[in-house]
């Protein structure tokens, strides 16, 4: 059994562990040092340079984004919602791929995920972050946010569905598909199933499994590396045509501002670890 924290040799609240409630002389030599004022030059080492952060909004550290819409219900029954989300995550990368999602049942979406076990997640590009904001603003007990907001519901592909273990099995199963999100400013769609329930009921968290993704043709991949990049024949993103949209996807940091993407750096050549996944 791990032995419990003492408080008081950690810093009650948060508090740093070199302030002053502490006795620095009766650290250990080695410790004490970690926790010093400062180097030679007058520059902090240890914890000197850090401050306490409320935890509560840990989240604005952590989100990665991009903030994202997502699809839910039917156009077939007219119950498609739209919605947005900050707070999700990549789980597994394939076989099958996974994300993570937190929706709850403060949602119309979440009703409608756990009736049809499918959604689809979009990406949308930065052109899109007020309306963006305002579809997050309301929701679809109250207005249709499609029609009030100019957004393109666009019917879903049909691809062969392994809805593991949530899957919408019923009556709608059929025609309960939900719609991709359309329109220029719209960077993917990635369609999902229901894999796993197991964490919704305690923590609104939704394991849905990728089946399909779809991604602007016009979109340019590299630019980070300039956006004039030719198209390759083989290549599904904009064919052989060159792409030249710079779309840039919004990072949500919790409390109503972005960070938009800008400046990329390249380290692809140093990490030689995860190879397989540069391709």
């Amino acid at each position: 059994m791990p032995r419990k924290r003492d408080p008081k040799s950690e810093g009650e609240l948060g508090s740093p562990l070199n302030g002053s409630e502490s006795d620095p002389h009766r650290a250990p030599k080695k410790f004490k040092s970690a926790l010093g004022t400062g180097d030679s030059d007058g520059l902090p080492c240890g914890l000197d340079q850090f401050r306490t952060y409320p935890i509560h909004k840990v989240n604005r550290l952590l989100e990665p984004g991009p903030i994202l819409l997502v699809a839910t219900g039917s156009l077939a029954n007219k119950t498609h919602n739209i919605m947005t989300m900050g707070f999700h995550m990549m789980i597994q990368h394939e076989e099958p791929t996974l994300v993570g999602a937190c929706i709850g049942p403060w949602d119309k979406s979440y009703d409608n995920l756990k009736r049809t076990g499918e959604c689809v997640l979009a990406v949308p590009a930065v052109e899109m972050l007020e309306k963006v904001v305002d579809i997050g603003n309301c929701s679809g007990e109250d207005v249709d946010k499609w029609e009030t907001f100019g957004v393109n519901p666009v019917p879903a592909p049909d691809p062969a569905l392994d809805s593991g273990s949530g899957d919408g099995k019923g009556a709608e199963e059929g025609r309960a598909r939900a719609p991709s999100v359309g329109g220029e400013g719209v960077i993917a769609n990635i369609q999902c199933t229901v894999q796993d329930r197991a964490l919704v009921a305690k923590y609104n968290l939704w394991v849905l499994r990728v089946v399909g993704a779809w991604i602007n043709k016009d979109m340019d991949l590299e630019y980070g590396q300039g956006n004039q990049t030719p198209g390759n024949d083989s290549d599904p993103v904009g064919g052989g045509k060159p792409r030249k949209r710079e779309m840039k996807m919004a990072h949500h940091r919790g409390d109503g501002r972005f960070v938009v993407d800008g400046k990329e750096v390249d380290l692809r050549d140093r990490m030689v670890k995860w190879k397989e996944f540069q391709g």
